[in-house]
């Protein structure tokens, strides 16, 4: 699913080094704090998954169609009057619709003041029905996340159980743009040294981390939220205090 700040052009290769870790240690139980656009938890294989978000955008829209894929059929591609409407009026839409016409419908899935990008023209001038693409790839995504046990709520909520689990943090990064609350980055560091320190196996992915955070893999991709302005960045995983084997 298209969301802020996806994963998912890097996906094949986390969700490796995830996959082995999960093997490696047994992990019966697989924690995502921050699951977005469930673009990493929707291809693990793990006993149990528990996927949690803050935003209940994206919960709203996979708890409803993930037992009810039909009501996709209902939705069309909006019109700018429509999207907007829905965007700025959140009580009068059923949740999981406005989702839907905000995830599928925005410019780069940015939903909380987000502008109108269900349809654009590409460069060699063809139009291009993002909503329809991005629905489309909802509904092959679906048959994926019937296992996965939902929450919505802060990150420091989750209550992880007292045997050994993988937890995967793709937080707000500390440099990032476009999220609608402000995050407290030196808390959620400091919650991931507490959940390591219990024994928990804790995977994040940021730029930049503390130093007492080691990185275990890093791959070179572009950050932009248009396409005039684009900054190479080092996308990296860490884990607190050494690798794990």
């Amino acid at each position: 699913m298209k969301y802020l700040g996806s994963k998912s052009k890097l996906a094949k290769e986390i969700v490796s080094i995830l996959q082995n870790l999960i093997y490696k240690n047994n992990i019966k139980t697989y924690i995502e704090p921050f699951v977005g656009g469930f673009n990493i938890i929707d291809k693990i294989i793990c006993e149990n998954k528990i996927g949690n978000d803050i935003d209940p955008i994206v919960i709203n829209l996979v708890e409803t169609c993930r037992n009810n894929p039909q009501l996709l059929n209902l939705i069309e591609t909006p019109t700018k009057e429509h999207y907007y409407d829905v965007r700025d009026n959140e009580f009068k839409y059923q949740p999981w619709y406005r989702a839907a016409i905000l995830l599928f419908a925005s410019y780069n899935a940015c939903v909380y003041g987000g502008c109108y990008g269900a349809i654009a023209n590409t460069k060699e001038g063809k139009t291009r029905n993002y909503f329809e693409e991005s629905k489309s790839n909802f509904i092959n995504q679906l048959p994926n996340l019937k296992d996965i046990l939902l929450a919505c709520g802060s990150y420091e909520s989750i209550i992880p159980p007292s045997r050994q689990c993988l937890i995967y943090c793709d937080p707000p990064y500390a440099e990032g743009v476009g999220y609608c609350k402000k995050f407290n980055t030196q808390r959620f560091w400091q919650w991931c040294r507490d959940l390591s320190r219990q024994g928990h196996i804790v995977v994040i992915s940021e730029h930049n981390a503390p130093d007492d955070f080691v990185c275990i893999w890093q791959h070179e991709t572009l950050s932009h939220l248009n396409n005039r302005n684009k900054i190479a960045k080092i996308e990296k995983l860490f884990v607190f205090g050494g690798a794990y084997d």
